[in-house]
């Protein structure tokens, strides 16, 4: 025991691992377990290089507006072969529950008469647990949009038994994410309350509102383009006072986050040397990757595990020739590593031409410099751009025209706003009037190659309604290589499976079978 005892006081170092009882010592120490719920997004926007390269593929590849560069990612651009045990399917299914248990975690401990004992700043503690159920309840609304039938995982695990639960039904998943939503609104203060010298990026109560008109709005679409919750979409929507409209290219710049468009962002950022793009930010271990991975459109070495991604034929003639978003979303001259407009690019021969420049844009992008894989430019998931757009289609489908029209025009007079120079351009000219069809083609343009929105935008129209997938052809998906490879069904592709881990570990799961179409 004296071999055991220090001296002095700052010689008892603790142990490298901390007992749960010991860590949450401080409002700082509450903070980081806060943190750790943010950080998990990192594990599905980041590089990955050693598990998958992220969730782009599953984000970008479905749908009509973003293709490969070959046709070997035909699981997800053709849904040929697309079965349980695909990679992508399984590892967001795996990084949306790693997040969600982090999330009940912390939740948990929010709870504790201990942990609220340590705090100091009046409040927080309440909007801890809006942050937290933020988080959570996005990753349900995400796994409902993705799988439908789902374990509702909303306590802390403590056993294996606590793991077993039975898959969601209708809308339980969705209907939880919103139960969650409206009570983080009343939680989350103004954005103006956290610094932004240091606290940039939390999300705040807007960030709430902007997510409750994208969850109505969804539930809506899936419920015969249910009124009620498209006047519940147009009640959040009304909430949002700060939000406007900016330059439409500052929405993928990197010096520009975190801006007046925003309501909720991937914080990317570098490690103080460098970022390992190999690691994740898993439970145990160091800290990895913390940037963001859009290599996905360059040429850099760092995409070989996901290959090239451009503009289909169908988004590149989708615009008017004058649209400055066009030269934005793609263009026909590459970008290199770092984004300097000063070094030579060599020509680009891939999609007709046209580079995919959404967040690599020539002096609007910054990536590490040792590897040049990870971007410090944050992945923007929510914008007031999204949520406008779908607010007109609720105002459209619940009578109030005007009001729609006002949406979509306030969309296409910002772009005449977003050219390089400042001097407006003339298209996209006002509309006279507004349809779903109008809406549908401005979501199109508008939010072409961002954070998986086309493709849930289709899925969700499609049961609407609005438009019928089972008759499009491969080239109505943008698909440009042999139609003969090109196995869509509905409804059978409208879901994704349940992954095969799942179905094998979780026995409830295994009784109620995969999704429909899958075995």
């Amino acid at each position: 025991m004296l071999l055991l005892a220090s001296c002095e006081k700052n010689l008892d170092i603790k142990p490298t691992a901390e007992l749960e009882s010991e860590y949450f010592e401080s409002e700082l120490r509450v903070q980081e377990g806060v943190g750790a719920c943010y950080a998990g997004l990192h594990n599905l926007y980041g590089p990955l290089l050693n598990d998958g390269g992220g969730i782009h593929q599953i984000l970008l590849l479905p749908g009509d507006d973003i293709t490969h560069q070959d046709a070997s990612r035909g699981a997800m651009e053709a849904f040929s072969g697309l079965n349980s045990a695909n990679g992508e399917v399984n590892m967001l299914w795996t990084r949306l529950y790693q997040i969600i248990y982090r999330c009940n975690f912390m939740l948990e401990k929010l709870e504790e008469e201990a942990v609220k004992a340590v705090y100091t700043t009046e409040g927080l503690n309440a909007i801890n647990k809006g942050e937290v159920l933020f988080v959570r309840a996005w990753c349900f609304y995400r796994l409902w949009d993705f799988f439908r039938k789902a374990p509702l995982q909303d306590t802390r695990i403590r056993t294996i038994a606590d793991a077993v639960l039975p898959p969601s039904e209708g809308f339980q998943l969705l209907d939880k994410a919103i139960e969650d939503l409206e009570l983080a609104a009343t939680l989350l203060p103004d954005e103006t309350y956290w610094p932004l010298e240091t606290e940039r990026g939390r999300v705040f109560n807007e960030s709430a509102y902007g997510m409750l008109v994208k969850c109505y709005t969804l539930r809506a679409r899936y419920n015969q383009a249910n009124a009620a919750d498209y006047g519940k979409a147009i009640t959040a929507f009304e909430k949002i006072t700060t939000r406007q409209l900016v330059h439409f290219a500052n929405n993928f710049d990197y010096r520009y986050e975190n801006n007046a468009e925003s309501l909720f962002e991937l914080q990317a950022s570098h490690a103080t040397d460098q970022d390992n793009a190999w690691l994740d930010n898993n439970f145990g271990g160091g800290v990895g990757q913390m940037g963001a991975m859009y290599h996905y459109s360059t040429s850099h070495w760092g995409n070989y595990v996901s290959g090239i991604y451009g503009p289909t034929k169908k988004l590149i003639n989708a615009y008017e020739a004058d649209d400055p978003r066009k030269g934005y979303t793609f263009a026909n001259f590459t970008t290199n590593v770092n984004g300097d407009t000063n070094i030579p690019t060599p020509p680009w021969d891939k999609f007709d031409g046209y580079q995919l420049m959404k967040y690599v844009y020539p002096g609007r992008c910054w990536f590490e410099k040792v590897w040049g894989i990870s971007s410090t430019n944050n992945t923007r998931l929510l914008r007031y751009g999204d949520v406008k757009l779908l607010a007109a289609e609720a105002y459209l489908q619940t009578g109030n025209t005007s009001a729609a029209l006002q949406q979509v025009n306030d969309i296409r007079e910002r772009a005449r706003r977003s050219t390089e120079d400042g001097s407006p351009s003339t298209s996209p000219a006002n509309l006279t009037a507004v349809s779903m069809a109008t809406i549908m083609h401005e979501r199109f343009i508008e939010l072409a190659a961002e954070e998986g929105i086309r493709w849930t935008d289709l899925r969700s129209w499609h049961m609407a309604g609005f438009i019928n997938l089972s008759t499009w052809t491969a080239q109505d998906f943008g698909y440009n290589y042999d139609a003969q490879n090109f196995e869509f069904e509905a409804p059978k592709h409208l879901l994704y499976p349940i992954p095969q881990r799942e179905m094998n570990t979780n026995p409830l799961m295994a009784s109620s079978g995969n999704n429909p179409g899958y075995d």
